[in-house]
């Protein structure tokens, strides 16, 4: 029983391990497809079509986000709405520069957004790596209480 219980360890550090890796390579896309669409995007001219605050609170602090809704129309005619985070206040029909690439152009950006990783990459980015050594050093030394139970 002892060693079945180390062995669930092992196997919890690892899923941790896991999941902190996955997340870490979620996170790296998006900021490469970010600064990709930024720097190689097409341009287009959108409308603002729709725009929203979304508030986020944790632990009696709040923070705010302004989020537009923007229409646009690809070369090849086809319509494309894409939700955007906006530093600058819009009303709706504004008309904001996008960058998108062609492949996807429902991510579309605000041609003026911020180039930088941001603060919300970088903190995610530094949870994960911690979860994913916490995991792997849980894994290590429940694999190593399980060798020393065998001898």
């Amino acid at each position: 029983m002892d060693e079945a219980f180390g062995w669930g360890f092992v196997a919890a550090g690892v899923l941790f391990a896991a999941m902190g890796i996955g997340v870490l390579i979620s996170t790296a896309r998006k900021v490469v497809e970010r600064r990709r669409i930024l720097r190689d995007g097409l341009v287009a001219e959108a409308s603002c079509l729709e725009t929203f605050v979304v508030h986020h609170a944790s632990q009696g602090h709040g923070q705010s986000q302004r989020r537009l809704i923007l229409g646009f129309q690809t070369p090849d005619g086809r319509d494309v709405r894409a939700e955007a985070v906006s530093d600058v206040p819009h009303v709706i029909g504004d008309i904001v520069p996008v960058r998108y690439l062609a492949q996807r152009p429902e991510r579309a950006l605000p041609a003026k957004a911020a180039s930088g990783i941001g603060s919300g990459p970088i903190l995610i980015g530094s949870v994960m790596v911690f979860i994913t050594c916490m995991g792997l050093f849980m894994a290590a030394t429940a694999f190593g209480a399980v060798a020393s139970m065998r001898h």
